[in-house]
């Protein structure tokens, strides 16, 4: 029971992350069908932040929610990617 680490498989840290964030945006677009079949009574289209309007449809909504959901994660891996960059103790 020493300080030695195993040294992992290569790539095996971004396949996990990469098979999670197609689980997250499968769940985006799931969830955005349900919105949509069951919100389209109340409303008949949403405009987020006053920029695009999306009609309240079960194909519309989960296409939003996977691009939302997407884009998120995208960001969230980019500024993980650019982090790991400037770290000094890296191995």
């Amino acid at each position: 029971m020493g300080d030695e680490s195993t040294p992992g498989v290569s790539g095996r840290g971004r396949r996990i992350l990469l098979g999670l964030g197609a689980g997250g945006v499968l769940l985006g677009g799931v969830l955005g069908f349900f919105v949509g079949a069951n919100g389209g009574e109340a409303l008949t289209e949403v405009t987020p932040f006053g920029v695009l309007t999306v009609p309240i449809s079960p194909a519309a909504m989960t296409l939003y929610g996977m691009i939302v959901v997407g884009v998120a994660i995208g960001l969230l891996y980019g500024a993980v990617s650019l982090a790991s960059r400037f770290d000094t103790n890296a191995r």
